[in-house]
């Protein structure tokens, strides 16, 4: 498999792009849904039950200074820690727990935006891609043991648009977390051969998707020359949490996107999130 300079190829076509994006119709048009996620609370608790090496739930809305407890359930202990990947809006403060079988452990979060935390001992961070990748055989394969957090508040340096890509042989987004203000959008060009789609995954309630999108279809650059881009305007602030259904499936259990083993990055499952502060 080659590698990719992901962060640098997306800079290096953020140009491009631009002169030539346009916005483009879903493919198909939006229905709103319920899921297990209501709104922020003071405090929350993310569960780990036995023998299923997971996090649940997967995402977890709060508010500034708000502990989060995690529960292991499980006979085992499980480590806990944020992934390698920062940017301005994305694991500004770094934690590492240890949670001994049949305890909890908590960390309190102060500084607004999103976190991704994985378990290290059960799966593996993948520098190529910058991804969680789940270990071969688990019980909860293909999905992996992260989660998610949004602290909510202000961020102010975000921009008001920004870009995402797909690169060429892969099916993977080059970026798995983006950050925007509302209104604002984001702009995916597949540079992939095969047609790609963007669309929310299903079965989650505000604050998580709080307005649907619809889905776009990007056709791969057999169908057109260079690939084609699709632009998304946000104009609700939320946490939307996307992926392509060529090549995933929804896992209805866990609310989550799922690789199909068709996939070339498989397990890793084609999914993003985009950050949309009011």
């Amino acid at each position: 498999m080659r590698k990719i300079p992901w962060r640098l190829a997306v800079i290096g076509t953020m140009m491009l792009i631009l002169l030539g994006t346009a916005s483009c119709s879903p493919a198909t048009p939006p229905s709103r849904g319920s899921g297990p996620l209501a709104a922020p609370v003071r405090g929350a608790t993310v569960t780990i039950l036995p023998a299923r090496d997971l996090f649940t739930p997967f995402i977890v809305v709060i508010q500034a200074h708000t502990t989060v407890t995690w529960d292991n359930q499980d006979t085992t202990a499980h480590r806990i820690i944020t992934t390698p990947d920062q940017q301005s809006f994305l694991n500004r403060q770094a934690f590492s727990l240890q949670a001994p079988a049949g305890s909890r452990v908590t960390f309190t979060f102060s500084l607004p935006g999103v976190y991704h935390y994985y378990e290290p001992v059960l799966d593996s961070w993948n520098t190529q891609f910058s991804r969680v990748v789940t270990r071969k055989g688990k019980a909860s394969a293909p999905l992996a043991m992260d989660g998610v957090i949004w602290v909510q508040g202000s961020l102010p340096t975000l921009p008001l648009a920004t870009l995402n890509q797909i690169p060429v042989n892969h099916d993977e987004f080059a970026l798995e977390f983006i950050a925007i203000h509302a209104p604002g959008s984001v702009s995916w060009h597949n540079f992939d051969e095969d047609p790609h789609f963007v669309g929310l995954v299903p079965h989650w309630s505000v604050p998580i998707n709080p307005e649907d999108i619809g889905i776009y279809r990007m056709a791969g650059n057999v169908d057109v020359p260079g690939g084609q881009t699709v632009t998304v305007s946000f104009n609700t602030p939320g946490l939307y949490y996307y992926y392509c259904r060529n090549h995933d499936r929804i896992n209805k259990t866990a609310y989550r996107a799922e690789s199909l083993m068709k996939a070339t990055e498989y397990p890793i499952p084609m999914e993003g999130f985009v950050l949309v502060v009011g």
